[in-house]
């Protein structure tokens, strides 16, 4: 999937995003980015991407692009996640 295709893709409100699961290898990147999107989205960040490694926000930027090669920069061989800031996530995944 393309990051132009996020568009396309359903969404759901933010507060009513799915808790990460605990054995997820983001698990804390991903648990960081549901506790600091309120303030993202309170500070004006709509519509930027959120680099997060480990429980931290390390930066906000204006595309995936530019999150991405930062990303690359610093943790070349190490997870850390892009998302979006954004009111309405996009539904990446389904569980049951």
């Amino acid at each position: 999937m393309q990051v132009k295709d996020f568009d396309r893709l359903p969404t759901i409100h933010y507060t009513q995003m799915p808790e990460p699961m605990a054995d997820s290898p983001s698990y804390r990147e991903e648990t960081a980015f549901r506790r600091e999107l309120p303030r993202l989205l309170a500070e004006g960040n709509e519509g930027k991407w959120a680099l997060i490694k480990g429980d931290e926000i390390i930066g906000v930027y204006d595309d995936f692009e530019d999150g991405y090669r930062v990303g690359l920069q610093r943790y070349l061989t190490q997870l850390f996640i892009l998302q979006p800031v954004r009111e309405w996530q996009p539904v990446l995944r389904m569980r049951y």
